[in-house]
């Protein structure tokens, strides 16, 4: 099955801005809100609205940053940071998506025997994040960004010296606008600070020509 990439403007984004977070973020002080934030995580994720049932469930990779606009100066209360966030899923479609498809434009996809959608989003998104102690917080954010929604069709040829058994028939791309809305909780590896597991809830809601995608990721990782 061919991959869809996710596109390189994007991933050079979000590398640089979490290099450019983690020099500030050697040297941080004893306590849950750190004046930045960096983390990365792996993520189930489920399509909803029309794309519900387009794609099956799928995988996929969910990085970000940010920094504190405003902390509280005791161990334990609120904080609002300003943060990035950059999702990728990756979706098998369903069956009866891909004959509906291969319907539609006998021509291109007669021989198409499967299908994928792609999605990588990039948003900012304002964090309010409240400590409960040295080591467990809740957070709660939503933001605004952009969306790209790939669907790429393959299908089968006997393999040859200039391609392997799978060829891609067909691509199509979109982009547009995303509203995004989640929360999560924080549980620190140490007592002092420093390393924290994380795992977060967020839904994707995209506008416009991809109005009818509707993404909700569950995601578990690790944050500085």
């Amino acid at each position: 099955m061919a991959y869809e990439k996710p596109p390189r403007c994007a991933i050079v984004t979000v590398v640089g801005l979490l290099f450019l977070l983690a020099i500030d973020c050697r040297a941080q002080e004893q306590r849950q809100d750190h004046t930045c934030t960096v983390g990365v995580a792996g993520a189930f994720a489920l399509p909803k609205g029309e794309d519900g049932g387009n794609f099956n469930s799928g995988w996929g990779l969910q990085a970000g940053g940010g920094f504190a606009v405003l902390r509280t100066a005791e161990r334990r209360g609120s904080s609002v940071y300003i943060t990035g966030n950059f999702m990728y899923e990756k979706f098998g479609a369903t069956a009866a998506a891909l004959e509906v498809a291969k319907n539609l434009n006998p021509t291109q996809l007669a021989n198409a025997t499967s299908a994928h959608g792609a999605f990588t989003t990039v948003t900012l998104d304002p964090t309010v994040r409240y400590a409960l102690n040295r080591r467990f917080s809740v957070y709660g954010s939503g933001g605004f960004g952009w969306l790209r929604r790939a669907v790429g069709f393959n299908g089968a040829n006997p393999a040859t010296l200039l391609q392997s058994s799978g060829v891609t028939l067909d691509r199509l791309h979109s982009n547009s606008g995303v509203f995004d809305l989640g929360g999560g909780a924080n549980f620190g590896l140490r007592k002092n600070g420093g390393l924290m597991v994380f795992t977060e809830i967020r839904v994707y809601r995209g506008l416009a020509i991809n109005n009818g995608s509707t993404l909700l990721p569950l995601s578990l990782g690790i944050r500085w």
